[in-house]
């Protein structure tokens, strides 16, 4: 009833104090207007070195003490009004506004839908209430704000909780039985836990067997995602697989390797990746057919810290280097002697990193790939940072 009332006069209501009976039950129930009672802020010397307290940022309270109540006294079997102030000792909200009132302020069943099915797209709570907004025309129709999207999305979180892992591994299972071709494996460490999950389709493996000459990995996120990207013959990216991993050490990407081995049937001709040693170490062990190409970004873009700034702005250093590294026309004898021409002509030859990386050029210097297939236009692990953002 009066929050019925509430909503007539413009304010809105909270519960208040309850108390029992000398028999444990039910006896008073106060109502409070929601701007009843005082913020009391904490008083933390942020200059004691012995505070143990940690300080927290005031939130602005819009508590005024308000004394506007609804009081209802339960007797003879019945609840009766004991005491009612109708007086507030503040403005009551304007009509245009009374959608932000917290009693106005609710997720219809429509609306906690498309949360649940815009997060299974990896779309945020702030894009579902925009959609709502857009669908409304206008925040104020929508019935809520996006702090109550944000709140219901965290409900779904907790809800779930540490049952995640076997919601996905549950729904792969599911596809694998509704797809005969559909392959996932994973793996967990000792505590149950998650450690590796990797999954390909029908799709991926078409790709891979037509444009699988070529791939390239490369990881990201806290529990590392790594799409195994390649280049179609419209020199547009293609997934073979993807999957998630725990950790980044040799051990992991051997067992990556090898299920993707075992879902795909053959192992690539080129694959392309950072100078993660790990990689390196995993490769070697199960793709012993499968030439190793390093990101030529990844190596290009020490070049200025390796050398110093100074020598690539002001002179035609980098020009010169970036000219026989990046062309593919050149052969690898014509490579080396203007690789070699250049770092004498600087006096570069003590530089132990620009050593370092011509000992490694037939690893990601392009003349060195000149016969092997799509390995043009596959140099570096951009695609599959793309493939990333894309996925992320």
């Amino acid at each position: 009833m009066y929050v019925k009332y509430a909503k007539e006069c413009d304010f809105s209501v909270r519960k208040g104090t309850t108390k029992t009976n000398s028999k444990g039950f039910l006896h008073i129930k106060y109502f409070l207007c929601t701007r009843a009672g005082v913020y009391k802020d904490k008083k933390v010397d942020t200059l004691d070195p012995d505070q143990k307290e940690r300080v927290v940022r005031s939130n602005f309270s819009k508590r005024t003490d308000c004394g506007a109540l609804f009081c209802v006294l339960f007797e003879d079997g019945f609840w009766k009004l004991y005491k009612f102030v109708e007086e507030h000792n503040h403005e009551l909200i304007e009509r245009p506004d009374k959608h932000f009132l917290p009693t106005e302020r609710h997720l219809t069943q429509l609306q906690k839908h498309v949360i649940h099915s815009m997060s299974k797209l990896n779309l945020g709570p702030v894009k579902a209430f925009n959609v709502m907004k857009s669908c409304f025309s206008g925040f104020e129709d929508v019935g809520a704000r996006k702090v109550e999207f944000k709140n219901y999305k965290r409900q779904i979180n907790l809800f779930i909780g540490e049952y995640d892992a076997d919601m996905v591994v549950k729904h792969l299972n599911e596809k694998k039985h509704s797809q005969p071709n559909f392959s996932y494996y994973y793996i967990t460490d000792e505590e149950n836990r998650l450690k590796g999950l990797f999954w390909c389709d029908d799709q991926a493996k078409r790709n891979y067997h037509v444009f699988g000459d070529v791939i390239s990995f490369d990881v990201t996120y806290s529990m590392v995602f790594v799409p195994f990207t390649g280049i179609d013959n419209h020199h547009c990216n293609v997934t073979f697989g993807a999957t998630l991993l725990a950790s980044e050490i040799a051990d992991t990407y051997i067992w990556l390797l090898r299920v993707f081995l075992k879902a795909v049937g053959s192992q690539p001709k080129v694959v392309v990746t950072d100078q993660d040693p790990a990689m390196k170490k995993a490769i070697s062990v199960v793709f012993v057919n499968t030439r190793h190409r390093l990101c030529m970004w990844h190596v290009m873009h020490k070049l200025s810290l390796k050398v110093g700034v100074r020598l690539c702005n002001s002179t035609n250093f980098k020009e010169r280097i970036c000219g026989g590294v990046w062309t593919d026309i050149l052969t690898p004898e014509e490579f080396e002697s203007e690789w070699e021409a250049v770092i004498a002509e600087f006096n570069l030859e003590d530089n132990d990193w620009l050593s370092d990386i011509f000992a490694l050029r037939e690893s990601w210097i392009p003349a060195y790939y000149r016969m092997e297939h799509m390995s043009g236009p596959m140099r570096t692990t951009s695609r599959s940072e793309s493939e990333n953002h894309f996925f992320g």
